[in-house]
């Protein structure tokens, strides 16, 4: 029988611990989490009886696919977003695993082509420049922060923005 913990760190409270104070894995989730309540948004323009509003219990794939295929979104768009899943995956899987300057700088490449501004584009096109000026943190912060205010804009109302970044009175 296959060893489930094989290539993985069994986790103690010493490694749970160092979990909670990696910002790195934190901002990338809490990201990966705003961009999933976005992909609700938009789904929620376009819905389809059959979905029957369940859109949360859908996995991020699917929300992708589903904003995809009723154009709310384009191909590139859809490429980045299930490249951000596939890092968010991995982490999942193997906690001990950080995000490598190389796959952080292959998802800003990712996030450009689908449409994600930036005011500077060393960040995506300088490697070199990249590692140095913005690191691993830097970047995880630039495209997911980037990518949430450009899915919101993707609407095409300004209202959603300031929906989504204000309280709401209950």
């Amino acid at each position: 029988m296959k060893d489930p913990w094989e290539n993985r760190v069994r986790p103690d409270l010493k490694h749970i611990t160092s979990l909670f104070e990696n910002e790195v894995l934190g901002a990338f989730m809490s990201g990966h989490l705003v961009i999933e309540s976005i992909l609700v948004q938009m789904l929620e323009t376009q819905p389809i009886e059959s979905d029957g509003c369940r859109y949360f219990e859908w996995s991020f794939r699917r929300k992708v696919d589903a904003s995809e295929s009723r154009e709310i979104i384009g191909k590139d768009t859809a490429d980045f977003l299930r490249g951000l899943n596939d890092v968010r995956n991995r982490l999942a899987h193997k906690l001990d695993t950080p995000i490598a300057f190389g796959e952080a700088f292959e998802l800003a490449k990712l996030a450009a082509r689908g449409g994600i501004d930036f005011s500077d584009e060393t960040i995506y096109l300088d490697r070199e420049k990249s590692e140095e000026w913005y690191g691993v943190e830097g970047i995880i912060q630039e495209v997911l922060q980037n990518a949430a205010q450009d899915l919101l804009c993707f609407l095409g109302d300004d209202s959603y923005i300031v929906e989504f970044v204000s309280a709401k009175d209950s």
